[in-house]
């Protein structure tokens, strides 16, 4: 049907050099016909203008999703004479670049989001959203996606971040360095062995300072790698480090701190005293866990104690 309204021009990628011809919609589709008419067109392999036409043929390439309906781009385009007799393309197809890529059979914009789904979701689950949303791809056509897409380039970094993470939980680890000034992933390493880490240092001279957790591999790696970079530990690891210190403390003056009062509500102090403190109730939940690890310390202590007796 011709379909007059301007709803169907909002829809349609902003692309010049189009005209719309026709748009059908029903209860599952959303089609529109599509005629290039910008010229002269450009010839892909020697950049020669020409507006000699030698023919037509038609492609249909799928779009975003409208309302939940499948949108489908019924495009008429046109072949070329090149001017360039020593051309090795005497005849070429017109490009769409900002539409649709050479033998690609989805808009650049519907990759784009499929490409991005693919990288946030992932094959399978990704396939099964973009489902729900209107658009079709399997999970390897994500995948492959994914392959394809451009590296992104970065400058060479100065501070970085070493860290490990796992592949296969409990049985492969991997190793993530990241740039800790602009916060962006520069290198994923496949072990987290110092060999790998060493090889890959040596090949960013410009490194200042390296952030690592404690790990006798990442220190030997850097030592061996970038002997000259100074290393520091990280927030993470830092605050780990003092919770667990601050911990052993407590844990050699449990008689101390047995005999601190705290004030309570019904305590009169002196008026230039400090804020009254009334701790928490513990939740049930944390009372029953702190219970449960009672029990098992003193099942280890009795055990330790029995074997200890036996061989007396």
């Amino acid at each position: 049907m011709k379909y007059t309204s301007k709803l169907p021009v909002r829809l349609l990628p902003k692309v010049p050099g189009l005209r719309l011809e026709n748009a059908a919609i029903d209860a599952e589709a959303v089609s529109f016909t599509l005629t290039s008419t910008s010229l002269p067109a450009t010839c892909p392999v020697c950049d020669q203008k020409t507006a000699r036409l030698h023919s037509h043929y038609g492609r249909t390439v799928a779009d975003l999703p409208w309302s939940g309906r499948r949108v489908k781009l019924f495009l008429n385009v046109r072949k070329f004479r090149c001017p360039q007799k020593r051309c090795p393309r005497q005849i070429f197809t017109e490009r769409l670049r900002d539409l649709v890529e050479p033998y690609a059979r989805k808009t650049v914009r519907l990759h784009e989001i499929l490409e991005l789904v693919g990288f946030v979701v992932g094959g399978e689950a990704g396939s099964r959203l973009i489902r729900r949303l209107g658009m079709m791809a399997s999970p390897t056509t994500l995948l492959r996606y994914i392959r394809g897409a451009a590296i992104p380039t970065h400058t060479m970094p100065e501070v970085v971040g070493v860290d490990d993470f796992a592949l296969l939980r409990g049985q492969r680890y991997g190793t993530i360095i990241v740039d800790q000034e602009r916060h962006r992933t520069i290198e994923l390493l496949p072990d987290r062995s110092a060999e790998t880490l060493a090889a890959w240092l040596r090949e960013y001279p410009s490194l200042r300072i390296i952030s690592r957790d404690r790990s006798t591999e990442y220190e030997r790696g850097i030592k061996e790698g970038a002997s000259e970079v100074m290393e520091v530990l990280d927030r993470w690891h830092l605050l780990k480090n003092l919770r667990e210190a601050t911990e052993r403390v407590l844990e050699h003056n449990h008689g101390v701190l047995a005999n601190v009062r705290l004030l309570s509500s019904t305590d009169q102090g002196p008026s230039n005293a400090a804020p009254e403190y009334t701790p928490e109730p513990r939740a049930g939940k944390e009372r029953d866990a702190s219970e449960a690890a009672r029990r098992k310390r003193l099942a280890n202590y009795k055990k330790v104690k029995k074997l200890h007796e036996s061989r007396g």
